[in-house]
C-alpha cells in the first residue's frame, strides 16, 4: 500500500485506486493481455496544498490525472472529491461537483478553438454550467486580469498569442469557474525555461489567492521541486518513493528517485 498524508480535512482523496485496460489479442486463442496503468495508488491533498507527481512517460501520471477528472472510472478502490465517491455520484451531482476541480493540459491549444475569440473559449465551462450569460464578461475579464492579461484579450484570437500567453488563457479557463482543486498535466513542459518559470509562478500566485489545491503532473524533478510542498515518484503504475519535496530531494530512498535527481542536477 502507498500512501501520503495530506490535511485532515482533504479536497482530494484517492483511496487505493487501480486501472487496467485490456490490450488487443496477439494470437486466435487466449485472453487478450491486460495493461495495469495505476496500481493501488492513495494519497491526498489538502487546501492550499501543491502534490507533484513525477515519473518518465508511460508510469501512470497522465492515467492517474485522467481518474481524479472522472474522465475514466477506476478498476478498484475510490477517487473522493470534498468527502464524495466521485464513481457514485448521479449525472447532476457529478456535473455540479466538477465545478470544483478543473485541469490545464500541456497543450493549450486543445482547450482553446483557433475559429473563437478566446473570450468565448474561457467562458465555455460557464455555459457548460448554466452560468447565467449577463455574468460572462465580467468573469472572462476577472480571470484574464488574474493571469497577467489585459480584458480586452478576450475578443482576440489564439493565433495571436506566444505559447506562454496561449497557456495563461488556459488557465484562465481553468479558474473561470473558481474550483478549489486544479490539475496541471505536463503544463509547462512545452515552454521555453524562462516561460516556464513565469507560469508556475503564476500558478503559485493563484494558489495564494484563490486558495487552490493543485496536482501537479510532470516529468521534470527540477520542475516539481520548485512549485510542490509533497511529491510522489511512479513507475510502471506505481508509488516509488513519497514525502515532502526537501526529504525526497536530500534523501531518497529508491534508485530510481536518484537516477531522476542526477537528470535534473538536484542531488545537492
Amino acid at each position: 500500500m502507498s500512501q501520503t498524508q495530506g490535511t485532515a480535512h482533504p479536497i482530494l482523496s484517492v483511496e487505493q485506486v487501480t486501472r487496467r485496460y485490456r490490450l488487443p489479442r496477439t494470437t486466435l486463442f487466449g485472453e487478450a493481455p491486460v495493461l495495469t496503468a495505476v496500481k493501488g495508488i492513495s494519497f491526498s491533498i489538502g487546501i492550499g496544498e501543491t502534490l507533484g507527481i513525477v515519473g518518465e512517460s508511460g508510469s501512470g501520471k497522465s492515467t492517474l490525472a485522467r481518474l481524479v477528472m472522472g474522465f475514466e472510472q477506476p478498476d478498484e478502490g475510490v477517487v473522493r472529491f470534498d468527502g464524495y465517491d466521485l464513481a457514485r455520484l448521479t449525472p447532476a451531482a457529478f456535473r455540479i461537483a466538477r465545478r470544483g476541480f478543473q485541469m490545464v493540459f500541456q497543450d493549450p491549444n486543445g482547450s482553446l478553438d483557433p475559429r473563437r475569440t478566446v473570450g468565448w473559449s474561457i467562458a465555455e465551462p460557464l455555459r457548460a454550467q448554466s452560468v447565467p450569460l449577463s455574468e460572462h464578461p465580467a468573469r472572462v475579464a476577472e480571470v484574464l486580469e488574474q493571469v497577467g492579461l489585459r480584458p480586452d484579450y478576450a475578443k482576440r484570437f489564439p493565433h495571436e498569442f506566444s505559447g506562454g500567453q496561449r497557456q495563461r488563457i488556459a488557465i484562465a479557463r481553468a479558474i473561470v469557474m473558481r474550483p478549489r482543486l486544479l490539475v496541471a498535466d505536463e503544463a509547462v513542459s512545452a515552454l521555453d525555461v524562462s516561460v516556464q518559470a513565469q507560469i508556475l509562478n503564476l500558478l503559485m500566485d493563484l494558489q495564494d489567492e484563490l486558495g487552490l489545491a493543485i496536482m501537479f503532473i510532470s516529468h521534470d524533478l527540477a520542475v516539481i521541486s520548485s512549485i510542490c510542498d509533497r511529491m510522489i515518484v511512479m513507475r510502471h503504475g506505481e508509488v516509488l518513493e513519497e514525502g515532502p519535496v526537501p526529504t525526497v530531494i536530500s534523501a531518497p530512498r529508491h534508485a530510481y528517485t536518484q537516477a531522476l535527481l542526477s537528470a535534473a542536477r538536484l542531488e545537492d
